[in-house]
């Protein structure tokens, strides 16, 4: 079953840039130049076929980690990080799993912290060679073994407090996306700046998404893999609205995760 969803793309052959020294939700599209398409989107749950990360770039899985302080950052980060950094571990195979970062992803969270944002509306994939070597980098400074090491990004993504209605996160299947696809987009934080991808439109795309989320569902997302062709770089997503308006119950609150996952050759 398909359904016709609302996407907005980077326009190609422009120099992008997002402002996130702002605290709270702040703006769902990162940029201004903005390329909106109406997109067919697949229903995982109804497809005849497995996805995975190595395969497709995402994969579905069922998840219970016995917590649910989701509002409390503090919680998040001394809990919550070391339950899915050793569910992943087991899970994936990996030596060593870190988990550095998480952003709640709604619009009527009280919190206003770098950790609060609103729902990314922009198709976009979360690194760029050159920001992906960079993090691997911070992040291996006490242990540089790691650094001759297969590595990597891995996004968790995970509804909060209610079923995903609004809004619901959507993926290219990575089969079907090319090279010329990823422009750079500069993050401007207060501290430094980053990079990751934009996305520009491809009619080869497939999107997929999992209707009606709920919280014990999660989503991974591969977003970098030092062993992929340069320049292709991990899963384009994005939060997607349905052409057709519906009146929904609750607001989207979901979570996701940060991760970098070691492994041996």
């Amino acid at each position: 079953m398909h359904a016709e969803y609302r996407v907005n793309y980077a326009t190609p052959g422009i120099d992008h840039v997002y402002d996130q020294t702002h605290l709270g939700p702040g703006s769902e599209q990162l940029i201004d130049s903005i390329d909106r398409r109406v997109v067919s989107v697949k229903d995982g749950r109804l497809e005849n076929e497995t996805y995975s990360l190595d395969k497709n770039g995402f994969e579905l899985t069922n998840l219970e980690l016995g917590f649910s302080d989701y509002e409390n950052d503090e919680a998040i980060q001394s809990v919550l990080y070391p339950k899915v950094a050793e569910w992943l571990r087991s899970r994936h195979g990996a030596n060593v799993v870190k988990v550095f970062d998480h952003t709640y992803r709604s619009m009527n969270r009280n919190d206003l912290s770098v950790h609060n944002r609103a729902p990314v509306k922009t198709v976009h994939n979360d690194y760029t060679s050159k920001s992906a070597d960079y993090r691997r980098l911070e992040e291996t400074k006490l242990d540089l073994g790691l650094r001759s090491k297969r590595y990597k990004f891995i996004n968790l993504w995970i509804p909060v407090h209610h079923k995903v209605e609004e809004s619901p996160l959507a993926m290219v299947d990575m089969r079907t996306v090319g090279r010329e696809d990823y422009h750079p987009l500069k993050l401007v934080y207060p501290d430094r700046t980053g990079e990751l991808a934009a996305i520009s439109y491809n009619p080869k795309h497939q999107w997929i998404y999992f209707s009606d989320m709920e919280p014990g569902e999660a989503l991974l997302l591969k977003v970098f893999d030092s062993q992929m062709p340069s320049d292709l770089n991990g899963v384009p997503h994005s939060a997607a609205d349905e052409v057709v308006q519906k009146e929904y119950r609750n607001a989207r609150n979901s979570i996701e995760l940060r991760t970098i996952a070691f492994f041996e050759d």
